[in-house]
């Protein structure tokens, strides 16, 4: 009997799976618990300053998640070296990708405090356009920070040390607190600065994160003699091109998803705030859940690698479909709680009768979007195990802008014969959703089964 018909492998790829899936979900969940922080914390000095950092987080988070997405290329390609064994070759790889981080890093500063300037002509009131200007100056500066804490964090995972960088980035969210308060309520005698003391303060944890990976790698993961930044002054440029090739369809397909979500919310601001926020309820519910398939298949991608290192393509494939499988019935059961529990789940956000009416009626939307979203993700990340990844983002932006945008638009917007001739509202971009991500679905699924055979032979 082969290894990879063995009952036994099952059970045990089930168990490495999960090994690595909780503790990403942790630094996933962490992540986002940055932004809300910010946010939570700005609404108890004013509403003005609570507006501001939202406008600013919607900004800069697309673009962190850009600059996540180039990194994670380093995942495959380490877990590759790693399965093979040629571990001699990581510390080369590992500088190669902290050069694409403070590359991309910059990139990303530059870029937040350009669209800084632009703020003042697109939000209405000068204030909080003001403070939002700010507040994305100040977190711009932590981007080349965040861009080191993101290599030596996908290393670890790389090398199934995932738990390292959820212990730090927990100590990360906790100290995002007290970073925060220093300016926005002025202790120890410090200015108090409003909103925009929540971007200083996320700077400052950025580089504590970067600075912390830097030492708990270097004490676990590398040896004393490993000359890592004399390796990053004089890179291997070569190193860097496979990360940056690898990386950059990662990262734009990443920005095509999340980008996505906020031309919806700018196209619905015609239909009213009623709306618009029955619409972030479902979305940001979804989100939540969605967050355990994605680091699912941020696991599958270390999983994949590891076997193609180790020169077995066909637990590779066989990895491959139980991550997929195992998506989809962690989305089943989130779709179920969504479906029995719409009305509930929606009046947590909200005690308006019409938003959690109109929240309700589109999570049952979500909740078959959770199924597609599932299999596409797993997919993708299988996929990124494959080091497949340009047609990935090139099967995301047709999925996502030429089919789901585009329809979703026309159903929200046009009459509808089927709606007495009405169109769809909301509803219509939810629609347009869920054929999108399940045409993406069937494309990665596809895709998954034609690279996972090829290399089979």
């Amino acid at each position: 009997m082969t290894t990879s018909h063995n009952p036994d492998f099952t059970r045990q790829e089930l168990r490495a799976l999960r090994k690595l899936t909780l503790p990403i979900l942790a630094t996933q969940l962490a992540q986002i618990g940055m932004g809300t922080i910010d946010t939570l914390m700005s609404g108890y000095i004013s509403t003005t300053d609570l507006a501001a950092v939202a406008i600013g987080t919607s900004i800069w988070l697309p673009v962190w998640l850009f600059l996540a997405g180039v990194l994670v290329a380093l995942s495959p390609l380490a877990a590759q070296f790693n399965g093979a064994g040629k571990t001699t070759q990581l510390p080369k790889l590992l500088s190669a990708a902290l050069v694409t981080g403070i590359l991309f890093g910059l990139m990303s500063a530059a870029t937040l405090m350009g669209l800084s300037q632009l703020l003042p002509i697109i939000v209405d009131d000068p204030v909080t356009a003001d403070i939002a200007r700010q507040y994305l100056f100040a977190i711009a500066l932590g981007m080349p920070s965040a861009g080191i804490f993101l290599a030596y964090r996908f290393y670890a995972e790389a090398l199934n040390q995932p738990g390292h960088v959820t212990r730090i980035m927990l100590a990360g969210l906790v100290l995002n607190v007290p970073a925060n308060g220093l300016f926005l309520y002025g202790w120890f005698g410090l200015p108090e600065l409003g909103g925009v003391a929540c971007g200083i303060g996320s700077t400052l944890i950025f580089t504590g994160l970067a600075i912390a990976m830097a030492l708990n790698t270097r004490k676990h993961r590398l040896t004393a003699e490993t000359p890592l930044w004399q390796e990053v002054r004089q890179p291997d440029w070569s190193q860097v091109r496979a990360v940056i090739a690898l990386g950059l369809p990662i990262g734009t397909a990443i920005f095509f998803e999340v980008s996505l979500f906020s031309v919806i919310a700018l196209f619905l601001t015609e239909l009213g705030p009623v709306i618009v926020a029955g619409h972030q309820v479902a979305l940001n519910l979804s989100s939540l859940t969605f967050m355990i398939p994605l680091s699912l298949a941020m696991a599958l991608t270390v999983r994949v690698g590891h076997h193609l290192g180790s020169n077995q393509p066909e637990l590779a494939q066989r990895a491959a479909w139980l991550g997929v499988k195992t998506n989809l019935g962690v989305a089943a059961f989130n779709a179920t709680l969504m479906v029995t529990l719409s009305g509930f789940l929606a009046s947590l956000y909200s005690p308006d009768p019409e938003v959690v009416k109109i929240a309700s009626g589109l999570l049952l939307f979500a909740a078959v979007f959770q199924l597609s979203d599932a299999v596409q993700v797993g997919a993708a990340g299988a996929l990124r195990g494959y080091q497949d990844t340009l047609p990935v983002m090139i099967i995301t932006f047709v999925s996502y802008w030429a089919i789901g945008l585009a329809l979703g638009y026309y159903l929200a917007f046009y009459p509808q014969g089927f709606n007495d001739n009405q169109p769809l509202g909301a509803e219509g971009f939810w629609s347009g959703l869920v054929i999108g991500l399940t045409a993406a679905a069937f494309a990665l699924g596809y895709r998954l089964y034609r690279v996972s055979s090829k290399r089979i032979g």
